[in-house]
């Protein structure tokens, strides 16, 4: 019996390759299996090299295996790249004959030629099918029932009938011809129901139910994702998707519709965000609120786009002219992701304040299983908005707090004025007066004092494992889940998730921190977290592990690393 099985589909971009990888985590998602599956594609939009991995296992999983057990190669360079990561015990299910025990010789021109002759088609035209060949046989070596398998292939191609015949019968001819020299039988399981999403997923649903009503970008990748998700589901809520020429464009109208008292968003990449730099310092100095999601990816420039990296953090924190309060949220996994995403819109209109949550392309391009959200958790808090007719009104008005009250147009009585300069309390351009000046800035920074006392441990940080271990993990966003499925194997070691950046949680990492032998592991060069604790709480790390080649993190490469008595002083990572 297998505790988890590792299947990879690698070819070129355009082959396929997401298809099959996508109809075989669906599959296994529906018997019950936990699925984590990782992409990397190759920037280009088709014929350049890439390949999705999917993990299934019946007990949790939150990251990728450098192990594979099944290979499916779309091509000969496949063959040549990935055959070195196959387990010892593992299959090769190519269309050509290699020289290689573990290859798996399935009839790919007989099936194809059987079928296509069945629906008067020719050889050729059936030939881009020949992916469907590979996962009946990864499926038939599984021991799944065929039926399974032709239901999510039909429900793939709902909107094209024939072409989801012509592949089913693909599976039938596959199970009927197809002896496999081994099988790989994984642990039973049974039944529960769970959602397989990526992050896009997980924030547009978490827009939803935080009542989002506008939600502005300009395309880019990743973030697009998350936007062209929102596309398609606008016309069954009530909230409006608006692409528009440029980021510059996106940020202001986002900001626009939030001074109407919309619950509003954009959502970008790095290059977009260097874009939206000025309208952030506008959303800071006008108390607008906000909610800035920003999808991480490799820089700098245009990078790697399609390629992983969490290289943005300082950018984040200190992006903008001046100095003025901004919330900085990182969600480590999908859950959190949702459950962030309704926070950050409360968040931004309690305090009046921006909102950056950030994520990064391993989030977004990752699908795993999660339990269904309870939105009985989900509460909408908008702050001290005035939405009925008010008296002696002020916009600005100096509060013990420094919130003040926010009303919108067409409310009797709360005449809205915005000013990018310094302003007086009704909104008005207050010359150069410095007592005005010092009281101004004093009241919108003393938001921050807010968010720390107000926001519960757990939106700050989360802690795992002993909290007697001497060495603690320091780490944040999706390196959370190749640290944690790595602690199920290393059990002296614990981990410190931050998920507050700024304001950041000074006194309580302190506390925890003090004392300990600090690892960070980030997916940046530097370690960018680490230069943060340092700056906030005066403590050192012993040991920086970082990647920065594009990929995530493998968890065997955490396991590796933390099972040293002390991690080097600087590791770099770099399994691809």
């Amino acid at each position: 019996m297998m505790h988890d099985l590792n299947l990879m589909v690698a070819g070129p971009q355009g082959s396929g390759i997401n298809f099959t990888s996508d109809s075989f985590a669906k599959l296994m998602t529906r018997e019950g299996y936990h699925v984590f599956t990782n992409a990397e594609l190759f920037s280009t939009i088709k014929g350049e090299h890439s390949y999705f991995r999917v993990r299934v296992c019946k007990d949790m999983i939150r990251s990728y295996s450098k192990r594979i057990d099944i290979l499916i190669p779309l091509d000969a360079k496949s063959v040549l790249l990935h055959t070195k990561e196959l387990s010892k015990d593992g299959a090769i299910i190519y269309e050509n004959n290699i020289d290689d025990e573990r290859h798996e010789e399935i009839p790919y021109k007989n099936i194809l030629q059987s079928v296509a002759t069945k629906f008067g088609k020719s050889l050729s035209d059936l030939n881009v099918m020949k992916n469907t060949v590979a996962l009946a046989g990864a499926t038939r070596m599984i021991g799944l029932d065929k039926e399974k398998l032709k239901k999510v292939i039909s429900e793939n191609f709902s909107s094209r009938p024939k072409i989801a015949e012509m592949n089913n019968s693909i599976v039938d001819e596959v199970y009927a011809e197809f002896s496999p020299k081994r099988s790989f039988d994984l642990e039973p399981t049974t039944y529960k129901k769970r959602m397989l999403i990526n992050t896009t997923h997980a924030v547009g649903m978490g827009k939803v139910a935080a009542g989002l009503k506008f939600q502005s970008y300009y395309p880019i990748t990743p973030a697009s994702d998350e936007s062209n998700y929102l596309e398609r589901i606008m016309g069954t809520y009530d909230f409006v998707v608006e692409q528009t020429e440029d980021e510059i464009a996106a940020i202001n109208m986002a900001i626009a519709a939030a001074n109407t008292g919309l619950r509003s968003a954009t959502s970008t990449s790095g290059p977009g965000f260097s874009l939206m730099v000025e309208a952030l310092s506008y959303a800071g100095m006008t108390e607008t609120p906000v909610v800035i999601f920003f999808y991480q990816r490799a820089g700098p420039a245009t990078g790697m786009p399609t390629r992983h990296e969490q290289g943005d953090l300082k950018y984040a924190l200190s992006a903008g002219h001046g100095e003025f309060p901004r919330v900085v949220i990182a969600p480590g996994d999908h859950k959190e992701a949702f459950y962030d995403t309704t926070e950050a819109f409360n968040i931004a209109e309690t305090y009046q304040l921006p909102v950056i949550v950030l994520l990064d392309k391993a989030m977004a391009m990752s699908n795993y299983t999660v339990d269904p959200f309870d939105l009985s958790k989900v509460t909408i808090k908008r702050g001290k908005l005035i939405l009925k007719e008010t008296s002696d009104y002020l916009r600005y008005r100096f509060t013990d707090d420094g919130i003040s009250p926010r009303s919108v147009p067409g409310v009797k009585g709360g005449l809205v004025t915005i000013a990018g300069d310094e302003h007086d309390e009704d909104g008005h351009i207050f010359t150069e007066d410095a007592d005005n000046r010092i009281r101004m800035m004093e009241k919108r920074m003393r938001k921050l004092d807010s968010v720390v006392r107000d926001l519960p441990p757990d939106m700050k940080f989360k802690f795992y494992g002993d909290r007697d271990n001497k060495k603690v993990v320091l780490s944040w966003g999706s390196a959370k889940g190749p640290i944690l499925d790595a602690m199920e194997k290393v059990k002296d070691v614990s981990l410190l998730q931050i998920r507050m950046m700024e304001p950041f949680p000074a006194e309580e990492v302190l506390k925890i921190l003090a004392g300990k032998t600090i690892i960070d592991v980030e997916q940046n060069y530097s370690g960018q977290l680490a230069d943060l604790l340092k700056e906030k709480t005066g403590l050192s790390v012993s040991s920086r592990v970082v990647k920065f080649n594009g990929r995530p993190i493998a968890y065997e490469e955490m396991v590796e690393v933390l099972s040293k008595p002390q991690p080097a002083k600087r590791e770099v990572l770099n399994y691809a």
